[in-house]
């Protein structure tokens, strides 16, 4: 209920700011501008209905919840109110770089004799317009500003502060680094539209003019903002923080995906002059400059970000989570060429089925599509095949290491998820080559009969070897895991101390035969003493709560001295209440003691829950990937012009 009125007070707090803002701006640009952009009477009503309506709604809701946070450190400390400050001064702070970049565009413009209706953003605003939000924003960030500053003063508990710092960070980065980008792809379009006789024409300047304004803004302002994320990796927290991997996840694999895509456009246009086609220098430059300003720089982002990522990868202490992380990054990357290298291999033999067909002519048809297949396969294959090489020699290895590279999660959805591909993608073709043979039986024959079954049977072709081939994989996977991980079980005897309850013993029993069914499990009275054999038998074990509070006589001795891993089972006790376990039943705690042997047993970093790293880590990849189509339409606005 208190979070539900934290929303209210707080999400009403920004949009009123934001609507007195906009009418501040309109009152000052209509009283400074009347002729250009503010002026009239409309736009003058229209500037003091913001302000009228605005700055009561705000000052209420405002005052609220700063009394709210005054009394109640609960509410200060609160996560609404950080996530509050901080979204509010990106609210104010971003509109401030973009009229910097309005204001930086104008002076170049201007610089270069350009007219002002030739700006990348608001044309029809003249530089004191920009201005004008630049101080307005100004004076409200200078107030929030201090606000949050007196909230890190403050606050005792600063996690909603620091997760919310973090996110406003990585925010600023990505923001940051889209200006620099940009920057970089007008400037490079700018020197490759054009021959050098032309190329300080009117229509490649304004190329010049947008890159050299997004550089100027774009550039200080990343150093700036990654320095600042930089910095912060002194602290543990955020070295360890799942947002920043997925931040390099994304952008390495936006800058992978970008980079492919540029690259096969490049490499399409080079073989079609390969093969014969005619084009001129301007066609030729005009064909390749886009995909080849965009991927420059989006290279730079890959080698950079990747670069970081794999320090990241590195810094990690756990090898088997190290591992993790290196295998998401390349399976992902194997997935993308896979898939692209299966459409290359498609069309080459779709451009051989339709020549030896023939009626197809050459040079509208088969040589674009021949440069098409071969660009794509060009480019995806050598991604694939650097990929899934280095994944198939650790699942290869004899070792620990080659135990965990087949049994891991990522490996598995990978495999899984191209077989069901190949199966789906085969039902799908099979289908379709059944309709058209069946409607030929019945009377109605397609005019390229022929080449249509042969393209829907080279189609076929390639799904049954995909999922052939890594249907292999996978059973060969399972046998050579089943193998070692029994060996290892089998090596990884266990005692389990009994107190006289019969349904425990049987009911973990069961569990462990269940799910380790390899693991030697000895049951011993906790009253009687171990032999001098037994004593050196075991690697771990299990204390049901009674016997660990109270061990008997015969086996306190043993128990303080023995090396192995000690297991507490939190089982009923009087007098003992168990903090944190009041929801587990019995069943679900045997899993979790099960868990922990198969993890000692494999010699795996003990955690007696299921991770969720690797989940997060995979929620903040796809919330990036979805985010990042529409920062790229910003970007977009810019090189599409």
């Amino acid at each position: 209920m208190r979070t539900v009125r934290r929303l209210y007070f707080y999400a009403v707090s920004l949009v009123s700011l934001e609507v007195v803002l906009w009418g501040l701006i309109g009152l000052v640009r209509s009283t400074i501008t009347p002729d250009v952009v503010g002026g009239g009477p409309a736009r003058l009503a229209q500037a003091l209905s913001l302000i009228l309506v605005g700055v009561p709604v705000f000052w209420i809701h405002w005052n609220v919840a700063q009394r709210n946070a005054r009394e109640d450190m609960d509410e200060h400390a609160s996560g609404v109110r950080a996530f509050f400050l901080y979204a509010t001064l990106l609210a104010i702070l971003i509109p401030i770089v973009q009229n910097l970049l309005g204001l930086v565009n104008h002076i170049v413009l201007r610089l270069f004799l350009m007219s002002n209706n030739l700006t990348m953003f608001s044309r029809g605003q003249v530089w004191t317009d920009n201005l004008v939000a630049i101080l307005m924003n100004g004076l409200v960030a200078v107030y929030f500003i201090r606000i949050l500053r007196q909230d890190w003063e403050t606050v005792t508990s600063s996690e909603a502060l620091s997760n919310q710092r973090r996110l406003y960070r990585t925010i600023w980065v990505v923001y940051a680094l889209v200006l620099l980008v940009a920057g970089v792809q007008q400037m490079l379009r700018f020197v490759l539209s054009m021959p050098a006789s032309t190329m300080f024409g009117p229509s490649t300047r304004v190329s010049f003019t947008n890159g050299l304004s997004l550089l100027l803004v774009g550039t200080p302002l990343f150093y700036f903002a990654w320095q600042t994320a930089q910095n912060a990796l002194k602290e543990s927290h955020e070295r360890e923080s799942l947002l920043r991997l997925g931040l390099l996840y994304v952008l390495a694999l936006s800058g992978v995906i970008t980079v492919l895509s540029t690259g096969g456009v490049v490499v399409n246009v080079l073989l079609r002059l390969v093969l014969g086609e005619k084009m001129g220098l301007s066609a030729f430059m005009g064909a390749i400059s886009t995909p080849l300003s965009l991927g420059i720089p989006l290279a730079g982002v890959w080698a950079y970000f990747g670069h970081w990522l794999n320090r990241s990868m590195t810094e990690v202490p756990d090898a088997p989570r190290r591992a993790g992380l290196r295998r998401f990054y390349y399976y992902i990357l194997s997935a993308i060429g896979l898939v692209a290298t299966f459409i290359g291999l498609s069309l080459l033999l779709s451009f051989i089925i339709d020549n030896l067909v023939g009626g197809v002519l050459w040079t509208t048809t088969l040589r674009p599509r021949l440069a098409s297949a071969l660009a794509v396969m060009l480019v995806s294959f050598p991604l694939w095949w650097l990929t899934w090489r280095p994944m198939q020699a650790d699942a290869l290895q004899a070792g620990d290491d080659g135990d965990h590279a087949r049994r891991s999660l990522m490996r598995k959805i990978y495999l899984y998820l191209v077989m069901f591909a190949s199966v789906i993608g085969g039902m799908v073709v099979t289908g379709s080559m059944l309709f058209l043979l069946l409607r030929s039986l019945l009377g109605d024959i397609p005019s390229n009969l022929l080449r249509d079954v042969l393209n829907y049977l080279q189609l076929l072709l390639l799904f049954v070897l995909l999922g052939v081939y890594h249907g292999l994989t996978l059973r060969r996977d399972g046998q050579r895991a089943a193998e070692a991980l029994n060996q290892k079980h089998a090596a990884f005897p266990v005692l389990l101390l009994d107190p006289g309850d019969t349904n425990l013993v049987q009911e973990l029993q069961a569990t462990l035969g269940k799910q380790l069914p390899s693991l030697p499990l000895q049951v011993h009275s906790a009253t009687q003493p171990l032999s001098m054999e037994q004593q050196t038998a075991f690697k771990a074990v299990l204390l049901p709560a009674s016997v660990a509070l109270q061990p008997p006589k015969a086996l306190a001795d043993w128990l303080t001295g023995f090396d192995g891993a000690k297991l507490v089972l939190p089982s009923p006790v009087p007098g003992w209440v168990w903090s944190g376990v009041s929801g587990h039943s019995s069943q679900e705690m045997y899993r979790q003691t099960a868990q922990i042997l198969r993890q000692l047993a494999e010699g795996q970093e003990i955690r007696s829950q299921a991770s969720t790293s690797g989940w997060m880590i995979a929620f903040y990849i796809l919330l990036g990937l979805i985010i990042t189509p529409i920062l790229l339409s910003l970007l977009g606005s810019v090189i599409f012009r």
